[in-house]
């Protein structure tokens, strides 16, 4: 068992909230209990997250997408109503954090990214800083655009859309996850040959085959996986606390 406010202050430390400049509301969203010995973890908090959270007996939920944009909930209305009645009901705090949990250089969602996909991160990748949030990375040795779309698609067990993918060797990759596409420029500019992202809007096809770079879109759900449950794994090693990961595959 260990105190809440223990756990947002560790987190705050760890991944230095609060230097962000951000839509998202990060570290808690929601009172609940003030003790915590169980948390949920999931990329997002949905229905689906808060019933396991129920189900499991949990004190918090832990995710990368919350309920709070730019401090307001919004209206408390249809499905944002029922999350908030199961939350409360049950006594469980909902801790969020976004763009930190993406720029953390250890337990981030865009280091563990690259360091599943055997990239070394070697240069901030300066789109949405700062703080920086991406990198970018070099493999051991020069590969190719498939054999990373084949690597992340092993990974994160859906496909992966391949942009303007070409043959020419790799070893510059540009690591963003999540809505990455803005970093498209920024990533030619520094001589990758490859950005990884999450999810990309429409002028992304002619804009990658103009600049002469591949972007590999792997999903935004899908590519910000790993750094809340490297989040959560640390918060077991810090203070005891158990805790599972709710999987809700998105091809988005």
């Amino acid at each position: 068992m260990a105190r809440r406010d223990d756990i947002l202050t560790f987190c705050d430390e760890l991944l230095q909230a609060g230097t962000y400049r951000d839509i998202a509301l990060n570290g808690l969203q929601v009172e609940g209990s003030a003790d915590v010995d169980h948390i949920t973890v999931a990329v997002s908090c949905n229905q689906a997250t808060i019933d396991a959270a129920i189900a499991n007996g949990s004190n918090a939920i832990l995710v990368h997408h919350g309920l709070v944009l730019n401090g307001q909930v919004g209206h408390i209305v249809g499905p944002v109503r029922q999350r908030l009645r199961g939350i409360l009901s049950n006594d469980i705090n909902l801790v969020g954090y976004h763009l930190p949990l993406d720029g953390q250089p250890e337990i981030g969602n865009n280091a563990c990214l690259a360091r599943e996909l055997g990239l070394e991160m070697v240069e901030s990748l300066e789109t949405y800083g700062p703080p920086a949030i991406g990198y970018i990375c070099r493999p051991a040795e020069a590969t190719s655009v498939a054999d990373l779309r084949n690597r992340l698609s092993a990974l994160t067990g859906q496909s992966v859309v391949s942009l303007a993918e070409h043959s020419q060797p790799v070893d510059r990759v540009a690591v963003l996850c999540g809505s990455g596409s803005p970093a498209l420029e920024e990533a030619a500019l520094k001589g990758c040959q490859v950005l990884l992202t999450g999810d990309a809007k429409e002028p992304t096809m002619a804009m990658a085959r103009e600049l002469g770079i591949a972007v590999l879109v792997g999903g935004h759900e899908a590519t910000e996986r790993l750094g809340v449950q490297a989040l959560a794994e640390r918060l077991k090693q810090q203070f005891g606390i158990t805790w599972d990961y709710v999987t809700d595959p998105n091809p988005l």
